[in-house]
């Protein structure tokens, strides 16, 4: 089992980072353009929101590959710069003191309902297989996730890389499901039969931390898989100075412990979430592992 693993499984609590689309933005990232790019063209300021997260006390640095893909690059004329990018957004993660785990992260890869290319999916997968683990993030259609677990389970048997899943909901009036229009309780039946390694869900349109809370523990009554959550700092509102984020680090932080008892064993933050957010939940985090 890798080190990683152990952790998960220790019965302690491990703390992930927060947002980094958001952070790069604050950092002067322009509107349409590409954050992974910055990764060879701003290493330092990747670096320094990665260092940040970890001076604030996070165990866990995702890596800035969220849309490093070769359709999502291509768009950018960056497709030939892939390798280059990942490795790159590897060894600045690596880089930061304290020898946090990295968290290679891969974003949906392809429309709802389309099969991504299979050596497509290879090579990517292949560029991040020296992280701690491999995050599918923020996924929610169960084509495309069903392809790429296909291909990351024989790369996983060779390198022992884990692999998570991070599934994203949204609140209807029929309630809480994916945006093919699964519910909670098929993505924990899914993931144990693909062989995912923990079950986790981040983002989500207009879900706030009841449902978050809500969504754990659907997960808990199904799996038994290790759990993690990275809700948003709330639901963004507009304002004359762009969008805003309304949830503080100290309501993120107030609600940890519910998180933690209703299954949660690693959480961190998505959009809008920033280093003081993950500040906040370190004291919580470590309260409730001095108690296990």
């Amino acid at each position: 089992m890798s080190r990683f693993l152990e952790a998960l499984h220790s019965g302690r609590a491990l703390l992930m980072d927060g947002a980094l689309g958001t952070e790069l933005q604050r950092a002067g990232l322009g509107g349409g353009a590409c954050g992974e790019r910055w990764n060879l063209d701003h290493p330092d300021r990747v670096r320094a929101i990665h260092q940040a997260y970890r001076d604030a006390g996070a165990d866990c640095l995702l890596t800035n590959t969220f849309q490093s893909n070769p359709t999502a690059l291509a768009r950018h004329g960056l497709r030939e710069r892939l390798e280059a990018i990942n490795e790159a957004g590897l060894k600045l993660a690596r880089s930061v003191e304290g020898q946090p785990f990295v968290l290679g992260d891969i974003g949906p890869l392809s429309a709802p309902g389309v099969l991504p290319d299979p050596n497509e999916l290879r090579l990517l997968v292949g560029t991040l297989l020296t992280a701690d683990a491999i995050l599918l993030e923020t996924w929610s259609d169960p084509v495309p996730l069903m392809a790429v677990t296909s291909i990351c389970g024989p790369l996983r048997e060779m390198s022992g890389l884990p692999m998570l899943l991070s599934i994203t909901y949204r609140r209807t009036e029929s309630g809480i499901h994916s945006f093919s229009g699964h519910p909670p309780e098929w993505f924990a039946l899914q993931a144990r039969q693909v062989g995912v390694d923990a079950l986790g869900v981040n983002c989500g349109r207009d879900l706030g931390l009841d449902e978050v809370v809500e969504i754990v523990r659907r997960y808990r009554q199904i799996t038994d898989l290790p759990l993690f959550a990275r809700p948003n700092a709330g639901t963004p509102v507009q304002t004359s100075d762009g969008w805003t984020y309304p949830l503080t680090p100290e309501a993120l932080a107030a609600r940890v412990p519910e998180l933690l008892a209703a299954g949660v064993r690693m959480m961190g933050g998505c959009c809008g979430t920033t280093p003081a957010h993950i500040a906040a939940c370190r004291p919580v985090v470590d309260d409730w592992n001095g108690n296990r």
